[in-house]
């Protein structure tokens, strides 16, 4: 598939190389991905660094609290309301530190795309209700994305490359074509199950999508998923399973949201097949 050289995937007007060629490219990809996979590594350790340096610093746990958080992200519904507990109980005697805590490892988390995110939701509307949890799971989801973002710019172009060579290239296409409506179509993307978040973080710099739309997108668009689980989480009691989470009318009003945000891309592709007719019904001007 051909795109533009901006991107880094391949120019049109290079000639066939044959497979050796191909494979030399391939092995060349794939070392710059080392490459970056050791410095991400690197940057890796140094933000543990610093969550171990707030782990000495921050007031004690028990042996069994500790116990109970060393099962995170939590596999079952029991596992979470031992975590719910410890978490409630330090924050009660410690608000400080625990608000701290917790937005330092989301934060950690979505930059190096971790799962256990959506526990963290849940566990931010148990301790802070609806209304501050999901205002809270906003704003550390979004810089979370956007460190994951900045991270990608640095060294996530030849690791993009090597993992998802056809769908970097797929992506490109359509991000280009709406680069006039780029903050519509990426909270279309956040509010539809069509490309998974990471893919979106991670791929999106390496396309040239500016950060100022992406992160205000960013913010907007995952706000019905992060109410869905900032909600739940309130209501923890009532959860009997993580399926649980699932509420259609969360999800209704997320495809609502979706269809809403392209309806200016659509109007916009509307228009300009139009106007394509109608400069084709027009008789064409002889020239003397």
């Amino acid at each position: 598939m051909c795109m533009s050289p901006k991107h880094g995937l391949g120019r049109c007007d290079e000639p066939f190389k044959g497979s050796g060629a191909v494979q030399s490219t391939g092995r060349r990809v794939w070392n710059e991905a080392r490459r970056s996979v050791l410095t991400g590594l690197a940057i890796a350790a140094i933000f543990l660094a610093l969550l171990a340096l707030y782990a000495c610093l921050m007031p004690p746990l028990s042996e069994a609290d500790w116990d109970a958080l060393r099962h995170f992200p939590p596999l079952s519904i029991s596992q979470l309301f031992k975590q719910r507990d410890v978490v409630q109980r330090y924050a009660s005697q410690h608000p400080a530190a625990l608000l701290a805590g917790y937005a330092m490892v989301y934060i950690f988390m979505q930059t190096f795309a971790m799962p256990g995110t959506v526990s963290l939701s849940l566990l931010s509307g148990a301790l802070y209700g609806v209304v501050r949890g999901l205002l809270l799971v906003a704003v550390v989801s979004t810089v979370g994305s956007c460190a994951c973002f900045t991270l990608s710019r640095l060294i996530g172009r030849s690791l993009a490359r090597a993992i998802w060579p056809e769908q970097l290239a797929k992506y490109a296409m359509e991000v280009d074509r709406r680069r006039g409506h780029l903050f519509n179509y990426i909270i279309f993307l956040r509010v539809t199950p069509i490309l998974p978040n990471i893919f979106i973080n991670i791929a999106s710099p390496v396309v040239d999508v500016p950060l100022r739309p992406f992160a205000l997108a960013t913010f907007l668009g995952c706000l019905p998923n992060n109410f869905l689980a900032v909600n739940a989480g309130s209501k923890l009691g009532e959860l009997k399973s993580f399926s649980d989470l699932y509420d259609y009318k969360i999800i209704l009003a997320g495809c609502v949201v979706g269809v809403i945000a392209l309806a200016p891309m659509l109007r916009r592709g509307k228009d300009g097949a139009s106007h394509s007719r109608d400069m084709a019904a027009k008789p064409a001007i002889k020239q003397e």
